[in-house]
């Protein structure tokens, strides 16, 4: 997002700033965190998210998304905790560690961080391949269920952006994967075995995360995952051009949907049977759940 002199829509200086055309503002870079907060203090609200009592914990990555929503809440004065789940992929994950870290402690922010591999035993490229199965997804498999595990009752927070919702909600509409377009919502309800998980950046671009960081002068990792969906980031880059040449209609759409999904999928056409996986707890639509299966099956990798 280039810079040029504007004439600034919160403080009326003439400054240097950015023009945000889905929003048809300008803004002066000094004004830009101010104006980045408090749309994601009116997200929280509108969607009733939390509140300041509430105990959080955010699933730090180290990327722009999830570390601009870090900075953000710490400084909104929410009751905040940091979870980083440690891929172990090489150099991204370890640049990824050492950023979280030193974020962590300059803003002072309790962290966890958990290795995978201690976790499973295993790489998860060799998990790939004994499942067959692409990394991504099982990787993001894993971490959900790693997530969940530790949040102990706590509300979750993902940086899921904009551009990541209405991703999401384009590529299963093309495959009709009804099931995952019904659960489409920045509020995940807590329900028996899961923690409650919200989005507060879901009508935050990421044009927007990544000029907070640059003027909150936060270092983030920019290199991609070398397993990164290659499918998922065709959509990204779909909605980011619908975007650049129709400004505001990537938010009117995801609105729309949200306002929709209910009378697309009623709870009782949706509604799947879930118990507790008879092994570890977790929720599963049978008796054991996916990482348990997949515990076994590493078992019997391991003898042969």
């Amino acid at each position: 997002m280039e810079t040029r002199k504007i004439r600034c829509k919160i403080c009326s200086n003439l400054k240097e700033g950015i023009i945000l055309r889905h929003y048809n503002l300008k803004i002066c870079l000094e004004c830009f965190p101010y104006f980045f907060k408090k749309r994601i203090q009116e997200t929280i609200e509108k969607f009733k998210m939390f509140g300041q009592e509430d105990n959080i914990l955010i699933a730090l990555s180290g990327g722009k998304d999830s570390i601009s929503i870090t900075k953000a809440l710490k400084d909104l004065g929410y009751n905040i905790k940091a979870i980083h789940i440690n891929a172990e992929l090489g150099e991204v994950s370890k640049k990824s560690v050492e950023i979280v870290k030193k974020f962590c402690e300059s803003e002072k922010i309790y962290l966890k961080i958990i290795n995978l591999m201690e976790e499973f035993q295993v790489s998860l490229e060799k998990i790939s391949k004994i499942l067959k199965k692409p990394v991504c997804a099982v990787c993001g498999m894993l971490r959900r269920y790693v997530l969940n595990k530790h949040a102990e009752g706590q509300i979750i927070v993902t940086g899921h952006t904009l551009n990541d919702e209405v991703s999401f909600i384009l590529k299963n509409l093309i495959f009709w994967n009804d099931e995952l377009l019904a659960r489409v919502s920045p509020v995940l309800e807590e329900r028996e075995g899961l923690s409650r998980k919200v989005k507060p950046l879901c009508l935050i671009t990421e044009e927007e995360t990544k000029v907070f960081c640059k003027v909150s002068n936060i270092t983030y990792v920019e290199e991609q995952c070398p397993y990164k969906s290659e499918v998922y980031e065709i959509f990204k880059s779909l909605v980011y051009e619908i975007n650049k040449e129709f400004p505001g209609s990537v938010a009117g759409f995801y609105k729309g949907f949200l306002k929709r999904v209910e009378k697309f999928y009623s709870s009782s056409s949706t509604k799947i049977s879930v118990q507790r996986c008879t092994n570890c707890g977790y929720p599963t639509t049978t008796q054991l759940c996916s990482v348990c299966r997949l515990k076994e099956k590493l078992l019997q990798y391991k003898h042969g």
